[in-house]
């Protein structure tokens, strides 16, 4: 009994130790697979995944160079926007989104739809959106749909300049007009970098880490954007006046080349560059072609004098304004007979220009032209210049010689006739235009193409087209010598020959015979009237007072205040010249009583007075000229009895004697 007993009472401690010794054995295993697993089979893949959440390839972009005006105003910066996208593999419920996305962006819900059901992991919905759209696409937390940080150009002073300074596109990259030109200096860099994130995800930049510098470099223009906004407001006034197609203007400081203010009609903000058209961004002034007409008359003349071709006061017979040569008709504006070469200027003759012309000759003329760098674009760093046309020489005829002699028959921009004018304003020495002022820009070598008498001759000319009976006296200020020229050209018909289609222009130097600045305003196709002298010679007025009113240098600013001053000695002059006339008539006592009267006519005005005032008579003028064509008493005469004041001269515009 005892022992059944025991026998039921056997122990099973050993057998437990045995099995809980294989379980540990077989959990020890199995820990030491996996971590044979973790670090030996899968190990790798790990580290790299590991990698992947604490380090980061994390691209870092620099901002794109601002442009400044010479004053330090801004006129191009940077800025900061938001640009939405999608993941499509996020978005669940593709129409729904769909749907929402185009009430806020305001965008079509089909081709929105299409996009968010593409298999690809990233997709633009819209770029650069305002930040109301950006608030609006935050709040209304629609899945896979996300925004992120861009660069956009800015143009903080809208429309001004706008085809002069371009813009940039998405990526910006400049794509028209000085972003372009510049691109290299302006144009930020991108850098990667590898860096930890924190559990949040926050990026940890190690101390010294962001050295480099990315952005790009900024630029200043020559421009001042006061006078540029009075260009432009002046140049809009002037086509929308007299219902012109477009415009431009110019105004350029003589001494340096720079150009401070470029305006091109109509305007474009480079803001909405997207919503503008290719026409509306043509930087007219650049790339526009068109024949001078008559401002290139003085560029005429002065190579005409530097050779010695003619003199100022040399007559030309201008066929009372209707002349048959070679079988074309050249005519002017009014029925000129003879003309000095200096009232040629005055009054635009087209055909005392060409005989100028003539006796000039083709290959000096156009050697001229060249040196004063028609044919070729200027030195401007800009994009799609044009260069103009200038034919050589041995291709053109007497007909091509005369029509080019007042700006037929050649081509030119508006920057390259700024450029000829600035050489006789700069008194026969050529001068490169600039346009920036940092980084600085090589400048073109100055060369002289005129003698400085020459050029002060043509000043002269030039003063007399506005101070005088010239066809630019709308450009006259009060207070302030104006000279320049005007020009009237008619366009070249598609079809071939000239239609009834015009080009007016006017050039203008402020003062004219020392001139700081040159003011270069051309209207296309004006409908109310075609004239130079009426449609652009006011505009140039109008920024000429602008100049004046800012005292943009010393000098303007004393011919400003003291324009009474000026006055005021013009009148001593005329009282000193009087009480002359009165001695010598008071003294004169003829040396050759028994002389008959001189016969006079025929000569000039200048000559036949220095034969009468050593004789002691100051005659009586009548008429307008500068030759004698008639005189009383009639050569061979007695003298009048008693005071000589009997003698009457009649003038003429030609040396011929009228009866």
């Amino acid at each position: 009994m005892v022992r059944q007993v025991n026998r039921q009472r056997r122990d099973w401690s050993k057998f437990r130790l045995v099995l809980l010794g294989i379980v540990f054995g077989l959990v020890w295993i199995c820990l030491w697979a996996r971590a044979f697993q973790v670090q030996v089979v899968m190990g790798p893949t790990l580290a790299e995944q590991a990698d992947g959440q604490y380090w980061t390839r994390e691209s870092v972009s620099g901002e794109r160079g601002e442009i400044f005006d010479r004053n330090g105003e801004i006129l191009a910066k940077t800025v900061v926007v938001k640009s939405v996208f999608a993941r499509p593999d996020q978005v669940k419920d593709p129409l729904e989104v769909s749907r929402k996305l185009s009430d806020i962006l305001e965008t079509d819900r089909k081709g929105l739809l299409g996009k968010l059901r593409q298999d690809k992991p990233f997709v633009w919905i819209k770029r650069q959106v305002g930040d109301k759209t950006s608030h609006r696409i935050r709040t209304s937390c629609l899945a896979g749909i996300y925004l992120t940080e861009e660069q956009r150009r800015f143009y903080p002073q809208g429309h001004l300049a706008g085809q002069l300074l371009g813009f940039v596109g998405l990526d910006n990259r400049g794509l028209e007009g000085l972003e372009l030109s510049f691109d290299d200096i302006l144009r930020s860099r991108k850098k990667e970098y590898v860096v930890q994130r924190d559990a949040a995800g926050h990026l940890l930049f190690a101390p010294g880490q962001l050295t480099d510098t990315l952005s790009g470099q900024d630029i200043t223009v020559t421009l001042d954007s006061s006078l540029q906004y009075a260009a432009e407001s002046a140049l809009a006034r002037a086509v929308e006046k007299y219902g012109g197609s477009s415009g431009n203007c110019l105004v350029v400081k003589v001494d340096s080349g720079e150009i401070l203010a470029w305006a091109n009609y109509p305007f474009f903000n480079p803001n909405n560059y997207r919503e503008s058209s290719p026409e509306q961004w043509r930087n007219r002034a650049a790339l526009d072609e068109f024949e001078p007409g008559s401002t290139l008359k003085p560029i005429l003349v002065a190579s005409a004098l530097e050779e010695g071709v003619c003199r100022p006061q040399q007559i030309y017979f201008c066929e009372n304004g209707d002349w048959h040569f070679q079988g074309h008709t050249f005519r002017d504006t009014h029925d000129y007979a003879w003309l000095p070469v200096h009232r040629i200027v005055r009054y635009s003759s087209n055909i005392g220009a060409a005989k100028i012309g003539l006796d000039l000759g083709d290959r000096k003329y156009f050697s001229y032209l060249r040196r004063l760098g028609v044919g070729r674009k200027t030195e401007l760093p800009l994009p799609g210049q044009g260069k103009g046309i200038l034919r050589p020489p041995g291709a053109w005829t007497d007909i091509d010689l005369a029509s080019a002699s007042f700006g037929q028959g050649i081509s030119m921009t508006s920057l390259q006739l700024a450029r000829m004018f600035l050489c006789l304003a700069n008194h026969g020495q050529t001068e490169s235009l600039q346009i920036v002022k940092k980084p600085e820009q090589h400048k073109g070598k100055s060369t002289r193409v005129f003698s400085e008498k020459t050029a002060r001759r043509v000043l002269a000319m030039l003063e007399d087209v506005v101070e005088e009976d010239g066809t630019g006296t709308k450009a006259r200020i009060q207070g302030l010598k104006v000279g320049g020229k005007t020009g009237t050209a008619q366009k070249v018909d598609p079809k071939g020959g000239y239609g009834d289609t015009y080009l007016s222009s006017f050039v203008g130097l402020f003062p004219s015979m020392d001139p700081e600045y040159l003011v270069l305003v051309v209207v296309d196709e004006p409908k109310e009237n075609h004239y130079g002298g009426v449609v652009a010679a006011p505009a140039v007025r109008r920024v000429g007072l602008e100049l004046m009113a800012s005292h943009r240098t010393e000098r303007l600013a004393q011919t400003a205040t003291n324009a009474e001053r000026v006055r005021e000695g013009q009148r001593h002059v005329r009282d000193q010249a009087a009480g002359i006339v009165s001695r010598v008539q008071a003294a004169r006592q003829p040396s050759d009583r028994k002389s008959g009267v001189p016969d006079l006519r025929g000569l000039s005005l200048r000559r036949a007075m220095e034969i009468l005032l050593p004789r002691g008579v100051v005659p009586r003028i009548k008429g307008q000229g500068v030759c004698v064509g008639r005189q009383q008493p009639e050569p061979g005469e007695k003298w009048p009895q008693g005071e000589r004041s009997g003698l009457v001269l009649w003038l003429t515009e030609h040396g011929g004697r009228t009866s």
